[in-house]
């Protein structure tokens, strides 16, 4: 007993300890069918949505409700049934808690339609009113009638299109054929019909055997209107008003007609057919529009500083085509400029400031999608009045030295305003000596051959030379046959300057042997050297710089002039980094007594691709359309910084 009474007790307790499942439950009911407004009563179902996520028709102990009933009445059934008056109306339905509706805009409908206007043969084309008497009732209890708009769903038809055609919008167009014709209009099951015969009143030879879209229709940015005529029988033409046919389109994207027959291209590339039907003739046309320029704009911002003066600027622009892509034309657009003046630039778009101040207008064109049709932008800078720097000295940095490499020597002109410019770009090249040195592309080339080496190189009416001699080796590899400096020139600085002493050896090779060489300075009050290093003492003139060794010797010559003891920028430099969103970079100018200064408000900033990034007179850049490769400049006295993105 004891037992039975213990399993009783374990059986209750684990039975109280899990709970019974939940029963699901209706959540919210929906309306089925859409709720359309007629005459004929609609029956309305409805879906119940259980917690557990299923779902199952309901169809017992449903309550109904009509928020108007002077619109629409619904029974304990769910039957529907609308009085005829417009406006809106919400149909409920509920069990229990759950409950679900729909609202809409009844708007009466046309109980029946008619074609008011006389139908009689006329020569132009006109159009067929329809009148419909309608479901609502006016203030005086009479049906509203009004007339149907060409786009409210009237279906036009013909019985004897040769006597009499008719378009989608009601225009009737006689043909001059005798014969009886009736015209049908027809709105669901509602239709309404005239007709009329016609009877020439004299005899004609000539009779209509077709028509045809008289345009050859190419593509063009402006929309245009279309012509139709008749092909008769004598191949003579008749003209057809555009309206009172049928156009269209097999191809929206690349092009639209009107019924009007007036076409518009979207501009995007592809093929349409044009089709246009008039009584039982048709005609078609098929269309390309292929890949063409449709804006050109040019890249760089050109913000005019002095340091272009003379100088070359290679162009470019962007060009955008209709397919979406894009091209950057380097070369292949025509350049020009309005003012010679101010500027000039070549075929190729090479940009040449003269350094005169006053306006130019730069202008790159190209042709677009016919050869009459021309792309084109503009850009025009202004050039202020200013004192133009002028240039005194022209010096290559290095000598000629060794066979084994080419040499890609930099070279750099003097202003009398005390800037140093780097022009290596801009020099022209001659080789005095090309059996023993030539020159192609900036780079200098030595030869194995014995004999002196002599190359010039030319700048804005300026000069310098480099020599040395090549001589030929007995073939001891460790001898040293020549002493050179490696510096052909200095500029002044406040700053010492390491100069190098190289041995050239039977190999061809070179050893630095600077600190086992003797060095001296011709005149220490100009400048002073030791152990190869050269400082300037701040004082005008000239001094040789020697250095010798081995029982050779070589020499440096040192003019040092008034302008040079100008402040002048060694070195410019931008502080930031171009990444998404705004950028703000910095312009730091380093001296060449050794200060520095935050030049940013002061330096002229530039883009190269204004289409994908602007700067601001204060270093902000900002991408257009995300980030792309872009080159940023900053220009001050002189001196040239870039920072580039990457994409």
């Amino acid at each position: 007993m004891k037992k039975i009474s213990f399993c009783l007790i374990l059986f209750l307790l684990l039975f109280s300890a899990v709970p019974l499942m939940a029963q699901p439950y209706l959540e919210y009911l929906v309306i089925n069918e859409e709720i359309t407004p007629s005459d004929t009563d609609m029956y309305l179902t409805v879906t119940g949505f259980f917690s557990d996520g299923t779902r199952q028709q309901i169809r017992d102990n449903l309550i109904w409700r009509t928020s108007d009933r002077s619109i629409a009445t619904i029974d304990r059934e769910g039957r529907l049934s609308f009085t005829g008056k417009g406006g809106v109306v919400t149909i409920s339905v509920f069990k229990g808690p759950a409950s679900g509706k729909k609202t809409v805009n009844i708007k009466p409908w046309p109980e029946s339609i008619e074609i008011v206007t006389p139908f009689a043969y006329k020569e132009n084309p006109y159009r067929l009113l329809v009148k419909g008497r309608f479901s609502d009732e006016d203030d005086d209890g009479e049906k509203e009638e009004r007339y149907f708009a060409p786009n409210e769903g009237i279906i036009w038809s013909s019985s004897n299109p040769t006597v009499c055609w008719v378009n989608n919008d009601g225009i009737v167009t006689f043909t001059g054929k005798p014969g009886y014709v009736e015209i049908t209009a027809t709105l669901g099951k509602l239709s309404a019909k005239v007709n009329t015969s016609y009877k020439e009143d004299s005899d004609t030879d000539t009779w209509p055997i077709g028509i045809k879209i008289k345009d050859d229709i190419t593509y063009n940015p402006e929309p245009q209107q279309l012509s139709l005529v008749y092909i008769m029988n004598d191949d003579s033409e008749e003209e057809i008003v555009p309206m009172s046919a049928d156009w269209s389109s097999s191809n929206e994207k690349i092009a639209t007609v009107s019924k009007d027959g007036i076409i518009k291209f979207s501009g995007d590339p592809g093929y349409t057919k044009i089709r246009v039907k008039y009584g039982s003739y048709e005609d078609e046309q098929f269309v390309t529009v292929g890949r063409f320029l449709q804006k050109l704009s040019i890249n760089p911002s050109l913000n005019y500083t002095s340091d272009w003066d003379g100088i070359p600027l290679p162009l470019s622009a962007t060009g955008y085509y209709n397919d979406g892509s894009e091209f950057i034309f380097d070369s292949g657009v025509k350049w020009e400029v309005d003012n010679k003046k101010v500027a000039e630039i070549t075929e190729d778009g090479e940009l040449t400031f003269t350094g005169t101040g006053g306006k130019v207008t730069i202008k790159v064109s190209d042709q677009g999608f016919t050869q009459d049709n021309v792309v084109e932008d503009t850009l025009t800078v202004i050039v202020s009045d200013h004192e133009k720097p002028n240039p005194v000295r022209l010096f290559i940095d290095n000598n000629p030295l060794t066979v084994n490499q080419p040499l890609s020597p930099n070279v750099y002109c003097a202003y009398d305003d005390g800037s140093l410019r780097d022009v290596t770009e801009h020099v022209l090249w001659q080789s005095f000596t090309p059996e023993t040195a030539s020159v192609y592309e900036g780079k200098i080339y030595l030869a194995p051959n014995p004999g002196a080496v002599r190359i010039g190189a030319y700048f804005l009416n300026l000069r310098d030379e480099i020599t040395g001699y090549m001589e030929k080796q007995p073939g001891y590899a460790g001898r040293i046959y020549q002493i050179r400096i490696k510096e052909n020139n200095v500029a002044f600085t406040y700053k010492p300057i390491k100069l190098t002493g190289l041995a050239v050896k039977g190999d061809g090779s070179l050893q630095d042997v600077t600190s086992q060489l003797n060095w001296y300075s011709s005149e220490p009050l100009v400048a002073s050297i030791k152990k190869g290093v050269l400082n300037f003492t701040g004082r005008i003139g000239k001094t040789t710089i020697a250095a010798s060794g081995y029982g050779l010797r070589d020499e440096l010559q040192i003019d040092v002039q008034p302008w040079d003891l100008k402040p002048r920028v060694e070195k410019l430099v931008i502080v930031g980094s171009l990444g998404k969103g705004a950028n703000h970079l910095k312009a730091i100018a380093h001296f060449n007594d050794g200060s520095q200064q935050d030049v940013t408000k002061e330096a002229v900033w530039n883009t190269n691709n204004k289409n994908r990034a602007l700067v601001s007179d204060e270093g902000m850049v900002m991408f257009l359309q995300g980030l792309k490769p872009v080159t940023i400049t900053a220009n001050y006295l002189g001196k040239e910084a870039k920072i580039l993105s990457v994409q």
